[in-house]
């Protein structure tokens, strides 16, 4: 069985139903995205707002079978959440190599382990990055200087 066929909608899969993989599911669906959340624990699947229309699957989101499940053969996009960097860095290799999802984009919260993904058509999205480019934003005016 596949969750997703191959449609007009975007079919979106994300790994990881943490605050940031729930929000963004949710988001999602709202946008009328065909999205599924993997999660290895069911009660992940608590943060997920109550108009959340997509799938909700319980395992290991390195598992070939289950992504397959998930519809990763006729996914658009691959979401690597979890609070691990090296699940995430597997579950994006997965994903481009074994299913070659064109857009994979990945968490990561080690800065050093962003290496991983420079030859690999992988974006990867850093909280701590994003973080200082925010506070750079908002704190320093456009010389550079403390406001």
């Amino acid at each position: 069985m596949n969750f997703f066929k191959k449609q007009k909608k975007e079919n979106i899969i994300i790994i990881g139903c943490g605050k940031f993989g729930a929000a963004l599911a949710t988001i999602l669906s709202e946008q009328n995205k065909n999205v599924a959340v993997i999660d290895i624990d069911e009660k992940a699947f608590s943060k997920l707002s109550p108009y959340y229309e997509g799938l909700s699957i319980e395992g290991d989101g390195t598992d070939i079978d289950l992504l397959t499940f998930a519809g990763a053969k006729n996914a658009d996009i691959l979401v690597a959440s979890t609070n691990d960097d090296d699940i995430n860095i597997t579950i994006a290799q997965i994903a481009k190599q074994v299913f070659g999802i064109n857009k994979v984009i990945t968490r990561i919260y080690d800065t050093s382990k962003q290496i991983a993904y420079n030859d690999m058509d992988i974006v990867s999205i850093c909280p701590v990055i994003l973080s200082v480019n925010e506070f750079e934003r908002i704190a320093l005016n456009k010389e550079g200087e403390l406001l």
